[in-house]
């Protein structure tokens, strides 16, 4: 329970006040949110069996994710028949929510209605994103859709795929005697600091146009080759997504004792490896960190 304990702590620290400034799972008003149901890792089933006799006739479970109730035989998550079921997920990691909400700027976000029991789901959902994410842009979806295009996006483009390749990137840069500061400078410094802006301002297309003819040539032959190669490992992860392989190795690895600790120790092999060490010493050099 180390992990949890540390966890604990971290709150604290933060502020927060136990018994004091969060609700209890059986204190949700009409609209009852998916974190009181959480169906990953420990407890879901007794936070199931907590929640369900407090819901009363018109209330809404309101999710953020898809995968409590898309998953629910796995999470056994499984919502009584006279609630509406709603889900407004945001487009963005909880960190960027957490980041950009106090000062009311826009998260972009899908919404979905899974069941409508009091006729006036789909009204409830957009008024609660309306309230939640300070009029961001909400895009129609249903809870199946947002779930397996998220997992599979933050597997395959997201989260793991760019670490991948920018570790195979410096790799072969290695080969040829490069130093790991100016293989990150050549992959991802150029890439996150550059390039996306690029990409954000105007779209891909633009940022083609707006580059050197050597990287214009380079991207417009190679793209294909990186797409005929990614294509099985994508058919294969969409897969393991929508049949619920993915959630079956999420559930396990979330739901073990030591979940935290091992994970610490995953995320400190990364960030001790020679790219991330170098990374944090481009990061440092930076101008807006000069004074940090």
């Amino acid at each position: 329970m180390e992990g949890d304990q540390a966890a604990w702590d971290k709150a604290v620290k933060d502020g927060w006040a136990p018994g004091k400034a969060l609700f209890s799972l059986e204190r949700g008003g009409d609209a009852r949110h998916d974190h009181s149901i959480p169906g990953v890792g420990r407890g879901a089933d007794d936070d199931v069996a907590r929640i369900k006799p407090c819901l009363k006739k018109g209330d809404a479970l309101y999710f953020s994710h898809g995968f409590s109730i898309v998953y629910r035989e796995q999470t056994g998550v499984v919502a009584p028949d006279f609630v509406d079921v709603i889900m407004v997920a945001p487009k963005g990691s909880g960190a960027s929510v957490a980041r950009q909400f106090p000062g009311g700027q826009r998260i972009n976000a899908s919404f979905a209605v899974h069941q409508d029991a009091t006729g006036r789901a789909q009204e409830r959902t957009i008024a609660a994103g309306d309230c939640d994410w300070r009029r961001a842009i909400l895009f129609p979806t249903t809870f199946a859709h947002e779930v397996h295009s998220d997992l599979t996006g933050e597997r395959g483009v997201l989260m793991a795929r760019w670490p991948a390749s920018w570790k195979r990137s410096t790799t072969c840069s290695a080969s040829t005697a490069t130093t790991p500061s100016e293989a990150f400078n050549e992959t991802v410094e150029e890439l996150t600091q550059s390039l996306i802006r690029l990409v954000d301002k105007n779209g891909m297309d633009w940022m083609y146009a707006n580059c050197s003819t050597t990287a214009q040539r380079g991207a417009l032959d190679w793209r294909h080759q990186f797409r005929k190669a990614v294509e099985p490992v994508f058919d294969w992860l969409y897969e393991s997504v929508v049949s619920g392989e993915q959630t079956r190795i999420v559930l396990k690895a979330n739901s073990a004792p030591d979940y935290k600790v091992k994970l610490d120790a995953e995320l400190r092999e990364m960030r001790e490896s020679e790219m991330w060490q170098a990374g944090a010493a481009v990061r440092s050099l930076r101008p807006d960190n000069w004074k940090k």
